[in-house]
């Protein structure tokens, strides 16, 4: 249990809303219902840092994670998600110089962006995650992207490195101040000009009660303003001058950081109206997620009790928590627990997911033509920026009966 704000080390507050019995990975690869349904479990206790505005997971187990079986976390495979990866990546190598230069990509997952970088005209990329070994780059990709399957440390670094890419992994981060420090002494020592950072928006998620976009490998959550502070606290600054850059993207899910490596290092602190507004976020989230929950059971015990046939398109971390939350064993506090209902399947468009099974309930997950044997009369969706593709390939499969909701 953590007693300290892991950004700035104030005294750890009282939880403002808790999941547990949540399965603690969101992209396992499993094989049959049996080890699906056996898979590890962990409790999200979620904490407000009333100093720096941090919001993290005073509960997290590091330990609970396996990654030693198979993961897949791509979301390239969405025409959306995809034309997304390659504006944004535009967009940097053109602001920042980033052709034929060398740039470090801190988590890299199973390098989908570093091959965008590389498309974008980078010259060289090194990928640095814990789970991507050489076996994984790609062959056409063998001279131009380095696999180095460890965790980040300022000294992996080389000097001629013009950028630092860290999509995506702050959230995973327990130890917040210490990596954030690792990160600016890797880009001064690489002589880099700019940090390049993107995470999940909390905002958004505390006024929608988004429940199901809480993941147990998320350990720690920002908005634009607290991921600045973060930033500027590890010594941070305006790539040209100023403040850390911060912006909304992907209609608003993810908050991008901008930073470079001229600041001033420090103890984050969150302005006074900007932590009142925070806490008051954060203190109606349980009340916001309860009535999500409740909307959402209703609306599946309904359906299962008309015999109608529902699927859940989605079936990375956010389905997983919807239905572990809402159908399965995890429990939120305040709110009682769920029953089987209406689903019965998850749909999803990576095929390293499909003919696999969800973590907690071991629901099988299927490809989109594997609906049309058995036409559900409901699709509901995890992400509604997905809607257009989503409904064009329901069509495009003769489903033009089937409902499309959205979370």
């Amino acid at each position: 249990m953590l007693d300290r704000c892991p950004a700035c080390a104030a005294p750890a507050g009282d939880p403002f809303f808790s999941v547990t019995g949540l399965p603690v990975h969101g992209t396992a690869v499993l094989p049959d219902p049996g080890s699906a349904r056996a898979v590890g479990v962990g409790d999200q206790v979620l904490v407000l840092c009333e100093r720096c505005g941090t919001v993290f997971n005073r509960d997290f187990d590091e330990g609970l994670l396996d990654y030693t079986g198979d993961h897949e976390e791509s979301q390239h495979h969405s025409p959306r998600f995809a034309a997304y990866a390659e504006e944004i990546t535009a967009d940097w190598v053109a602001r920042f110089g980033l052709a034929g230069e060398h740039v470090v990509e801190v988590g890299c997952g199973s390098g989908d962006f570093a091959a965008e970088l590389l498309a974008a005209g980078v010259g060289r990329v090194t990928g640095i995650d814990p789970h991507f070994g050489p076996d994984r780059v790609r062959p056409r990709l063998a001279g131009r992207l380095t696999a180095v399957p460890d965790v980040f440390a300022r000294d992996q670094v080389e000097p001629g490195t013009a950028a630092l890419v860290c999509r995506h992994t702050l959230e995973h981060i327990p130890a917040l101040a210490d990596f954030g420090a690792e990160l600016h002494a890797g880009l001064v020592r690489g002589g880099g000009r700019a940090l390049l950072a993107e995470v999940p928006d909390l905002g958004r998620i505390l006024d929608e009660g988004a429940f199901w976009d809480l993941q147990y490998e998320h350990c720690s959550y920002f908005t634009p303003a607290t991921l600045r502070g973060f930033l500027a606290g590890s010594g941070f600054g305006g790539v040209d001058a100023g403040d850390v850059a911060v912006r909304l993207t992907y209609a608003d899910q993810y908050v991008v950081a901008e930073a470079g490596p001229r600041g001033t290092p420090g103890t984050p602190e969150l302005a006074p109206h900007l932590r009142d507004a925070l806490h008051a976020a954060c203190h109606d989230f349980a009340a916001r997620a309860g009535r999500q929950i409740g909307h959402w059971r209703g609306w599946l015990g309904e359906r299962a009790a008309a015999g109608d046939d529902v699927v859940v398109w989605g079936g990375g971390a956010k389905g997983l928590t919807f239905l572990n939350v809402v159908e399965g064993g995890s429990r939120v506090s305040g709110v009682d627990g769920g029953a089987p209902g209406a689903v019965r399947a998850v749909v999803d468009i990576n095929p390293g997911l499909q003919g696999h099974h969800m973590g907690g309930l071991g629901l099988p997950i299927r490809a989109p033509k594997d609906l049309v044997d058995a036409p559900p009369r409901s699709v509901l969706l995890m992400n509604p920026v997905y809607a257009g593709e989503v409904r064009a390939t329901l069509d495009g499969l003769g489903l033009t009966t089937t409902e499309l909701l959205t979370v």
